[in-house]
């Protein structure tokens, strides 16, 4: 099977539809942990450790701006941080 195709399609996507909404750090359940900013976050449930995190502060279904639950705002998500819609990177964690 040849891996060479002229295939061209004809179909196209709204830039509308390429928009991720984010959920809000509040309605994540998202928060910063200040006292393990300093900690490995290779281990634990951090969001360095999320498959949902994008290196080095941010995150792909939770919005950077806004306040955490205890009303701290930061306009990034900590790789300390963590929600309630944390899944585990295999990869990252240790």
């Amino acid at each position: 099977m040849s891996t060479k195709s002229n295939f061209t399609s004809t179909q196209r996507i709204p830039q509308e539809a390429t928009q991720l909404i984010k959920l809000t750090k509040v309605a994540s359940g998202y928060v910063e942990i200040a006292a393990f900013k300093d900690s490995d976050t290779h281990t634990g449930y951090f969001c360095y450790n999320c498959i949902y995190f994008m290196k080095p502060n941010h995150c792909a279904i939770v919005t950077d701006e806004g306040q955490d639950i205890e009303g701290n705002v930061s306009q990034v998500i900590a790789p300390y941080g963590v929600c309630s819609l944390w899944t585990p990177n295999e990869n990252e964690i240790k």
